[in-house]
């Protein structure tokens, strides 16, 4: 269930609502969130970021990034992942305990250790659509706590699979 908060565009013509943490991100994690949303903000007022364009065989926005910001960005894709696959192998057995430590997994904690050279090489719209995700983790795992309902806790489920839905439906890695 959506609560009132900030709309959100996912970059696929939608908006979602963003539900504020009422207990706050940690410390780090609120500074890497502040870097990334100050990071949209510069390059939006300056069109697009370096290394994105337009591909020409598909109307996705190409992402180019280097090797080894690639692969922080692709090891955070699969900590999404398995992020889904704790909740869904845990919500059938009622462990809610297990559904808000896997959904903290790919909460606000993972911008932790981002490198400012990937915020940087990221469009506004993937970085803000990415921000929306890690809330809808963090919001998963704070319902999960809280004891919510199997049907609360797969809706939240599916809130973020669709952000994960337009943000490929958006963008593409560029091959190195």
């Amino acid at each position: 269930m959506m609560k009132h908060g900030t709309a959100i565009e996912l970059g696929c013509g939608r908006q979602e609502q963003s539900t504020p943490c009422p207990q706050g991100p940690s410390r780090n994690a609120a500074k890497a969130a502040l870097l990334l949303l100050a990071t949209s903000l510069v390059l939006g007022a300056c069109g697009s970021g370096p290394g994105v364009s337009l591909s020409r065989s598909e109307e996705r926005t190409a992402i180019r990034l280097s090797a080894g910001d690639r692969e922080h960005l692709l090891r955070g894709m699969r900590t999404y992942l398995a992020s889904v696959q704790g909740i869904i192998e845990a919500l059938p057995q009622n462990k809610h305990a297990v559904v808000a430590e896997s959904a903290k997994k790919g909460g606000l904690e993972m911008l932790t250790g981002v490198p400012a050279s990937v915020a940087v090489s990221l469009p506004p719209g993937f970085l803000m659509l990415s921000m929306d995700t890690h809330q809808k983790f963090d919001a998963l795992a704070r319902s999960a706590s809280a004891g919510d309902a199997k049907a609360q806790l797969l809706t939240q489920l599916g809130d973020i699979l669709a952000n994960c839905s337009a943000c490929h439906a958006q963008y593409q890695l560029a091959p190195n």
